[in-house]
């Protein structure tokens, strides 16, 4: 038996992937992050990041300066340390794939993401921006289950 995939359902597929797993495993399949880019965002960034939309804005337990952006409980894509209004992104979601798959620099990215959280939620205006590394987080509770 043959199964066909159209192209929406490889994209809506990889799309999911991304979110699920993430973009790295999403990239080695098809090909690298360059063809990731193109094949499911049309060379757009502003797509990559719509992937995001959705995502829960919820504040912190563990540091109540705290605001969220995830994924799911644990999977932080973006965190907003309220008083100092300082966003940090994640860099191994949302950094390292603008910057491999769309080549793009630190400013061009500080420049989208203030794009996409006017448009998303612009209760929050971010002053700085950072990234973190899951790994390594800034803040101990970054990437803790609420």
């Amino acid at each position: 038996m043959k199964v066909i995939i159209t192209e929406n359902q490889k994209n809506d597929l990889l799309r999911n992937l991304i979110l699920t797993q993430g973009w790295e495993i999403a990239s080695s399949i098809v090909g690298g992050p360059h063809v990731l880019a193109e094949m499911v965002f049309n060379n757009k960034p502003m797509e990559f990041l719509n992937l995001y939309k959705g995502v829960e804005v919820v504040r912190s337990e563990q540091d109540k300066d705290g605001i969220l952006f995830r994924v799911s409980k644990g999977d932080n894509i973006m965190v907003l340390h309220e008083p100092s209004t300082v966003l940090y992104v994640s860099h191994s979601k949302i950094k390292s794939f603008l910057d491999l798959g769309f080549n793009m620099d630190n400013n061009s990215i500080r420049k989208l993401i203030n794009l996409w959280m006017s448009k998303n939620h612009n209760e929050f205006v971010p002053s700085l921006f950072t990234s973190f590394d899951v790994r390594f987080p800034v803040m101990p509770w970054i990437n803790t289950v609420l």
